[in-house]
């Protein structure tokens, strides 16, 4: 048996026959999967929309800068930051971007394209890896734009509470200490949660995730940039209280107080009358609303007593004024002012009627729903960029008022 060269020779042929079996399988097979997982960089630039971005690795600090104008190419592993004085916007070769707002952090983990790109016509049946675009946002808000859908493109936005999965279409992602919010203007995403929870949003629709705060629902796209609304007794957590009272004998109040079974904020003064005083409540708000279509405030107001008429003789003193304070797009301070009153002006005092200083005559006693104009499309090229808080006040001589349910809503 061991002699036998018969035998011998065919182990030796089925061996030799076996070998070229498997390299005839394996070198095509390895061919094949080198030609569809083989990939090189997509690539990516940034630029300086305004002011000053700054770029650097994420284990060191940030140090290279990128000036208003300009633009420099990214590498992944990079980080990128901007202030309240800048924006950025990431290009990539396929048109799918990434806008930076202010104060926002992001790092640039990987954009990977298929070396190799196949017919759709093509007779041989070669499927490539989609581009994958990986993006950490660690805080602030950035609208992405998918210029595919996941079959060819992989965009992913990882934040600290979710990561999102983008359909083509455009998405706005916000970061903060509270959690992440997802918004889709035009498309679908995949928001998952660090549970494994998931939502998918459609068109128009936002949700939102955070460390205390478990994942939404889908909800409408439309969102309150205020952080506290119906002046419930810690309302003092989120609003400023004020009050300017000239001289002794007169007091000028803001309270929360329980007015037909709701929370309201009630203004009041008393004591001498014909001197001026003032009292409010004011929100710091600090939100970029340049990607908004719409920006509308929303409020209930009852006025219950006003000694001085209209709004005073330079039409500046109302008993209720809700007064937004916000820069332009050119970094400009500008303010907006809408008043309220119920006693007649005497014609010989201003009321003033302008896109950014109007008021309105209402009933007494009554609870008046306000919705003001949309804010992005009245103002013109004074409309506002970034809202840097809203506040609410009284104004006059004697005055008693109310106010519930005040939101600052913003549209994508």
């Amino acid at each position: 048996m061991k002699n036998n060269p018969a035998r011998r020779a065919w182990f030796i042929l089925l061996g030799a026959f076996s070998t070229f079996c498997f390299l005839t399988l394996l070198i095509p097979s390895s061919i094949y999967w080198y030609i569809i997982t083989a990939t090189e960089p997509l690539t990516t630039e940034l630029t300086s929309v305004r002011g000053i971005v700054i770029i650097g690795d994420s284990g060191d600090e940030l140090t290279t800068s990128v000036l208003d104008g300009n633009s420099s190419p990214m590498e992944e592993g990079l980080t990128v930051s901007t202030d309240d004085t800048s924006q950025a916007i990431l290009t990539f070769s396929d048109d799918s971007s990434l806008t930076m707002y202010g104060d926002t952090i992001v790092t640039f983990h990987q954009a990977q394209t298929p070396r190799f790109s196949f017919d759709s016509n093509s007779r041989f049946l070669l499927i490539s890896n989609p581009t994958k675009i990986i993006i950490e946002v660690k805080k602030g808000r950035v609208r992405a734009t998918a210029s595919r859908d996941r079959a060819d493109l992989n965009f992913d936005i990882n934040t600290p509470d979710a990561n999102v999965e983008l359909n083509q279409g455009s998405f706005s992602i916000e970061v903060s200490e509270k959690g992440t919010q997802v918004i889709t203007r035009l498309g679908e995403a995949d928001v998952i949660a660090k549970n494994n929870a998931s939502v998918m949003l459609k068109d128009g629709q936002r949700a939102v995730v955070g460390p205390d705060i478990p994942l939404s629902e889908p909800l409408p796209a439309a969102q309150n940039l205020l952080s506290e609304s119906n002046f419930r007794p810690s309302f003092t957590d989120s609003w400023e209280t004020y009050a300017i009272v000239p001289i002794e004998g007169v007091t000028a109040t803001v309270d929360s107080v329980i007015f037909q079974n709701r929370r309201v904020l009630n203004l009041q003064s008393d004591g001498q009358d014909n001197v001026h005083s003032e009292t409010g409540v004011v929100q710091h708000v600090n939100k970029d609303v340049r990607d908004f279509q719409s920006l509308r405030i929303f409020a209930e107001v009852r006025l219950v007593h006003q000694s001085l008429p209209g709004g005073g003789q330079l039409g500046s003193e109302f008993p209720i004024m809700l007064h937004v304070a916000y820069k332009d797009a050119d970094g400009n301070d500008r303010d907006w002012f809408h008043g309220f009153y119920y006693s007649p002006s005497p014609d010989n005092y201003i009321l003033y009627d302008h896109p950014d200083n109007s008021s309105e005559r209402i009933a007494r006693f009554i609870w008046y729903p306000y919705e003001s104009v949309n804010l992005l499309t009245t103002l013109g090229p004074a409309k506002p960029a970034f809202i840097k808080s809203i506040r609410i006040y009284a104004s006059g001589w004697i005055y008693d008022a109310m106010v519930a349910n005040i939101s600052l809503l913003a549209e994508e």
